[in-house]
């Protein structure tokens, strides 16, 4: 029986590679979409974990998404900064310019106030001063290859790395924010102030001073971000379920051609058998086994696609793809289902044919 299955499979070849390759490809989408999903909200959290600052404070147009950043360029005066160190109970504030260069996020920040509202240090080399100077963490080194005295374009200007940080916390560059100013022409403006409470005073107190004050400004917790986090990422799990329903029809789709066209070649030896005693059953269970053999392959192959697909993303480019094992059982019983639905109706049909009829095909 798995012999008829397998010399079944082999015989078309062209075919069987075909069919596994595309369900290959759906299974690798599927595993490195989640794979990068999660690979952020991890990275994203590890970020977040590295900031001690108690409050994060930016204008009134601005609203805090992913992380800790504010959704909108510099529209806050950096004086802000000296107005809330006279509030009784603060004890740091630091100004970030954070600044979006195409898909790259580029932080502005003062070295000696951001590390004391951030556990990030510069590990290797010496912090950015001024001037065209530029720390980066390791997955930013890694990826593209950088060292300390390396030469990077940020902002259409050469910049020389003169630190690598760790660990990581808000983006990956970090310049003076003296030279993001300069260089947007927005001088003394930031994206947000990270304020830190000082030792033994209320966060809570600070907080209500600052919402007194400044009214009309945007101003959270950090303790209350990871719960802000949560609620702004639904659609990232809406994206994952239309990924998997998308490769389960595309695999299903590609499962039911293969095995219509092979239904219709084998009319002839279908009819052979069932004139030898084959039941309906046992005609329709060989159409699927065969289907599920071909998308064994599929899953086995598109595992392959994952695990190179990773190294070659991380390899290009400084994020994360984080495989899981789940994902992977997930992938085989998505599969298995695909091809057990997209061979369903060939199935039925070489059951339900007539022998007699069979016979007579050419």
């Amino acid at each position: 029986m798995d012999n008829l299955i397998w010399s079944n499979i082999l015989h078309r070849r062209t075919r069987s590679i075909t069919t596994a390759a595309g369900i290959a490809l759906g299974v690798a989408l599927v595993i490195l979409a989640v794979g990068l999903v999660h690979g952020f909200l991890d990275t994203q959290g590890r970020r977040n974990a590295a900031v001690t600052a108690d409050i994060l404070f930016a204008s009134p147009a601005s609203s805090f998404g992913f992380g800790f950043s504010a959704s909108l360029a510099a529209t806050m005066p950096a004086e802000t900064a000296a107005q809330i160190s006279s509030i009784p109970g603060v004890e740091t504030v630091a100004p970030v310019y954070q600044y979006l260069e195409g898909g790259r996020m580029i932080d502005g920040i003062d070295y000696d106030s951001f590390t004391k509202v951030s556990g990030s240090r510069v590990i290797e080399g010496q912090p950015p001063r001024s001037g065209n100077q530029v720390i980066v963490d390791r997955m930013a080194q890694r990826a593209l290859k950088l060292k300390v005295g390396s030469e990077i374009t940020l902002l259409g200007q050469p910049f020389t790395v003169v630190g690598i940080y760790a660990p990581e916390s808000l983006y990956r560059f970090k310049i003076p924010i003296s030279t993001m100013q300069s260089l947007t022409a927005r001088p003394n403006a930031c994206s947000m102030l990270m304020i830190k409470a000082s030792h033994g005073g209320s966060t809570d107190d600070v907080f209500r001073q600052l919402s007194e004050r400044f009214p009309h400004n945007k101003m959270i917790r950090t303790a209350d971000l990871p719960a802000t986090f949560q609620t702004s990422t639904p659609g990232v799990q809406v994206f994952l379920a239309a990924v998997v329903a998308l490769s389960i029809a595309v695999s299903a789709m590609l499962i039911l051609l293969t095995m219509y066209s092979t239904v219709r070649e084998r009319t002839r030896q279908i009819g052979i058998l069932k004139a030898l005693g084959a039941s309906k059953a046992w005609i329709a269970a060989q159409i699927e086994k065969e289907a599920m053999a071909i998308s064994l392959l599929g899953v086995v192959l598109g595992y392959a696609l994952s695990v190179a697909g990773k190294f070659i993303i991380q390899g290009v480019a400084p994020t994360q793809v984080q495989l899981e094992a789940r994902w992977f059982v997930y992938s085989l019983c998505l599969g298995l289902l695909s091809a057990a639905l997209g061979a369903l109706y060939p199935a039925l049909r070489a059951a339900r044919s007539d022998p007699v009829v069979a016979l007579a095909y050419e």
